[in-house]
């Protein structure tokens, strides 16, 4: 295999994952705007890119791999530095810059999927807190006579009260 493929692969990477950028973009709309409908949908299209992502790191590794044993390299894995002791110097700059831009996407893609995860986190504990106001304590439901009259004609864990009604 060539160098070439090596950055084919690698530019490729860098759009597929700029495609995911901007599907993690709209989530973090939809998860606002709690659209649900169209955020699974928007969870479909963003699985089918990852699966595209892991098939172009799949054939990048096995192009990195190939150029390496063609070089004598064999004990170690494909990264970036090892390819650049074997490449020559007018293909250093493009390698690099392909690397810093698949790890700028890298690193966007992290910190819209964490403000993601935060914005689903504090939903979750608002319909947790909702559902705990709407259904009361049990114990907080009976009343009790300040006399301390017992009524025995009612059981344990019954309110006049249905909350649930």
């Amino acid at each position: 295999m060539s160098v070439k493929a090596i950055f084919e692969t690698m530019a490729l990477l860098v759009q597929q994952h700029q495609e995911l950028n901007k599907l993690s973009a709209q989530k973090t709309e939809l998860i606002k705007a709690n659209d649900t409908k169209e955020l699974a949908d928007l969870l479909k299209k963003e699985s089918k890119q990852i699966r595209s992502i892991e098939q172009t790191e799949k054939k990048r590794q096995a192009a990195t791999t190939v150029f390496l044993k063609e070089k004598g390299e064999t004990d170690s894995e494909g990264t970036v530095s090892v390819l650049l002791k074997h490449l020559p110097e007018d293909h250093h700059d493009p390698l690099l810059r392909l690397q810093e831009a698949l790890l700028a996407e890298m690193a966007g893609l992290r910190e819209k999927e964490a403000l993601n995860r935060a914005l689903v986190e504090d939903s979750l504990q608002f319909v947790q807190m909702t559902l705990d106001m709407i259904q009361p304590d049990p114990e907080a439901v009976h009343y009790t006579h300040p006399e301390g009259r017992d009524s025995e004609d009612r059981p344990e864990g019954f309110s006049i009260f249905d909350s649930k009604a």
